[in-house]
């Protein structure tokens, strides 16, 4: 064994549990490197990692275990520090111990990070501490302490809900690994000694895998689900969770949900989120109790009466945007100005809500100018960091005609309008406003709303995404609202005028698929889809309402602004700029044409591609099947027989004797009998009466002993030597 071997043997155990650790290290600082990159400050995340790692590795290995904890006390005030001022009324933390439990309580049982407000301030002032104690104890080869640390951190994270099953398993694999493979390491075996550990590992991904696949497992399913709409697209906009994961296929819901008595149609709003994931909706608002009143929209506005019926159980409360006054039910408000009950409604129960409506007109909003300093700019124009720059600078050009945030707004809106409209599309893995406008061939709602606003922030206009349902059918002077209404939409900022409402999503495609809905379910004469005066012919959502923010008015630059189910924001003229202002530029850095479809070549058969996860796993199992093979043998006899079987020729006659020789010996150990301590390899051959063997041994003596040889005897031996393979053979 040379010097390099003999040091792989030393050194691997140890090689192999510090890459466990540095695995589970990753997994939660993935966790945390995503909030950063979602909430903003990369700039010093990086480094305070950096330094604790750093630290923590070097310290260990002189400093004693005592010093981990104080050391790691010093990390976490200093964390506070920083975090605290970040807040609003931060100061209250450091002098109320109650609040301080309180908030951890909250993400002990299902907070998210991303909805506290400092979200990447918060990620920063944690990371440090796990990654320091951690890397301190592996600088002290205290690999079940460090493993411990890692996974403490990563369940802390798991009970938030920010991170899920994959990650969680790939944790615990590498803390098996990094306790069983260290202990290897501090008895001072060699890294082959650890194939148990290997073992172990690949069938805890076994028993999980089969556990999530089988009927009754895991409720959340370890491999990909690739089949089958994911939600009903009201389910996925309107929970009262305060996040939004943008899906893939979706499906109506034809039910009846409520019913408002109003004079007009509007868009029954349900709740505001204000921070981008990149595949997500995270609203980041706290809640209040409602006192009954609140201040309207800045600007000129009208009044607008409402009185709302549940038809269903109801955890929301619609509403025209803005609601000022709520009577009949208790309601809580939001940061953003939206309300929600205090407690779900059952059916028949009602509310009545008045709003005011903004009435601004296009004019009005042209000249709003971008003087942003009565609301969060770095809030609503904050996008992740991973964001791909090419939005931006597809964004810049196709607005490059635009000289206010009205019309830019309005061309953006005109051009996604232009994208066809689908409930049947593939999720796609990157990021989602991006991937919708240079990549896929459809959409639905979500995938408009969300890239709308990515494309406004991405010019530094406040803008939001926002969901609740449309103004659903008029029947009698009330409006029937049912769950395939549910609708997601945008909310742009203007000075002096608050918060507009803009809509993407092209209406008559959307409308079209709605009413095939409402028609299958009312053939196939499934209840609840309709009330009385409803049927048989449904009244189509309204055009247009009297007096909408910014009414149809043409402006200096031949715009108007009224959307067609009655919402401010969108429809009218060509604004500015439009679809074929684009120019040479390629999102996707090719040659100036703008790629539509998510698929190519000519539509034939393609293997499935694995993801990463899946790989990794895969690979974790392929190791741990092969120590197995190892231990019971298995490896080493199937070595054997391939190499008893085939001979590769050398130009070397001696070594090829040698090699033959061996073969035999081996060959005849097994099925005809060892040669006995003592005996000589001419005795042993003779005794055994083979007349292939003994004229094997014959060249093996001269050409060893005598060293008498040529190429014709090495062939004779090997060829012998396969005929006595032939012969005994039965494996």
């Amino acid at each position: 064994m040379n010097v390099v071997d003999r040091d792989v043997g030393r050194f691997g155990p140890r090689l192999v549990a510090t890459f466990a650790i540095v695995v589970l290290t990753a997994t939660y600082l993935s966790v945390l490197y995503e909030t950063v990159d979602i909430a903003g400050g990369l700039d010093l995340f990086v480094p305070v990692v950096a330094g604790a790692f750093l630290g923590g590795l070097v310290l260990g290995r002189f400093l004693p275990d005592s010093l981990a904890l104080p050391l790691a006390l010093v990390i976490a005030v200093g964390g506070a520090l920083l975090y605290v001022p970040s807040i609003p009324n931060g100061e209250l933390l450091l002098s109320r111990l109650d609040l301080v439990v309180e908030d951890i309580l909250a993400l002990l049982t299902g907070l998210s990070i991303l909805k506290i407000i400092n979200a990447g301030v918060w990620a920063t002032a944690f990371a440090p501490v796990p990654v320091f104690l951690s890397w301190f104890f592996v600088g002290r080869r205290r690999y079940s302490l460090a493993a411990l640390v890692g996974v403490a951190a990563l369940v802390f994270l798991i009970l938030t809900s920010d991170a899920g099953v994959i990650l969680g398993l790939f944790g615990v694999l590498a803390a098996a690994t990094a306790v069983g493979v260290g202990d290897v390491d501090l008895r001072g075996g060699r890294l082959a000694d650890a194939d148990g550990v290997a073992m172990v590992v690949a069938a805890m991904v076994v028993l999980t895998v089969s556990v999530s696949l089988v009927p009754g497992g895991a409720s959340q399913p370890l491999l990909r689900d690739t089949g089958g709409n994911a939600d009903t697209i009201e389910a996925s906009l309107t929970g009262t969770s305060g996040e939004i994961s943008i899906q893939g296929s979706i499906s109506l819901s034809p039910d009846v949900r409520f019913r408002v008595d109003a004079d007009e149609g509007q868009y029954w709003k349900v709740a505001s989120y204000d921070r981008y994931t990149g595949d997500g909706w995270v609203r980041t608002a706290p809640v209040r109790s409602f006192d009954g009143t609140q201040s309207g929209p800045d600007g000129p506005t009208r009044e607008l009466e409402q009185t709302v019926t549940a038809e269903t159980d109801l955890s929301v409360m619609p509403a025209a945007w803005k609601a000022t006054r709520v009577s009949g039910e208790d309601a809580d408000v939001t940061g953003f100005g939206g309300i929600q009950p205090a407690e779900p409604l059952g059916p028949d129960e009602r509310y009545d809500v008045v709003s005011e409506l903004s009435t601004a007109t296009p004019d009005q909003l042209r000249a709003a100018g971008d003087d942003y300093e009565d609301v969060d700019v770095e809030k609503y124009t904050r996008l992740p960091e991973s964001t791909p720059q090419q939005l931006t600078e597809y964004t810049t050009v196709l607005t490059s005609n635009a000289n206010n945030s009205y019309d830019t707004a309005r061309i953006v809106e005109t051009h996604l309008e232009q994208k066809p409209y689908s409930l049947d599309v593939d999720r796609p893995s990157g990021d989602v406003a991006y991937s919708f406008l240079t990549e896929m061939e459809a959409g639905y709602c979500t995938y408009y709303a969300t890239t709308m606003v990515s494309m406004l922030r991405s010019q530094g206009i406040p803008a939001r995404f926002v969901t609740g349902y449309t103004p659903g059918q008029e029947v009698d002077g009330e409006y029937v609202v049912r769950g395939l209404n549910a609708h997601a939409w945008v909310e742009v900022y203007f000075p002096g005028y608050g918060w507009q409402t803009f809509d993407p999503t092209p209406s008559g495609p959307r409308q079209a698929t709605e009413q095939d809905s409402l028609d299958t379910a009312r053939s196939e004469g499934e209840s609840g889809v309709d009330v009385p005066g409803s049927t048989p012919t449904p009244t189509p959502e309204p055009t247009a309402t009297p007096e909408p923010t910014a009414a149809p008015t043409p402006g200096e630059n031949g715009t108007a602004s009224t959307p067609s189910d009655g919402a401010n924001g969108s429809g009218g003229e060509t604004p500015p700029g439009g679809v074929g202002d684009i120019g040479g530029l390629d999102p996707a850095g090719g040659d100036g044409s703008v790629p539509t479809t998510t698929g190519g070549g000519d539509g034939g058969f393609a293997l499935p591609s694995p993801s990463r996860e899946e790989t990794a796993l895969g690979t974790i199992v392929f190791l741990g099947v092969a120590a197995a093979a190892r231990r019971s043998g298995a490896t080493s006899r199937a070595y054997r027989a391939v190499w008893l079987r085939r001979q590769p020729r050398t130009d070397d006659p001696v070594h090829d004797i040698e090699r033959a020789h061996e073969r035999m010996e081996y060959l005849l150990a097994r099925e005809r009998r060892p040669r006995r301590t003592g005996e000589t390899p001419r005795r042993y051959l003779r005794s055994l009466g083979d007349r292939d063997a003994m004229r094997v041994g014959d060249i093996y003596e001269r050409a060893v002993y005598a060293g008498r040889t040529d190429e014709a005897a090495a062939d004779e031996a090997v060829d012998r030597v396969d005929a006595l393979v032939k012969k005994y053979r039965r494996f």
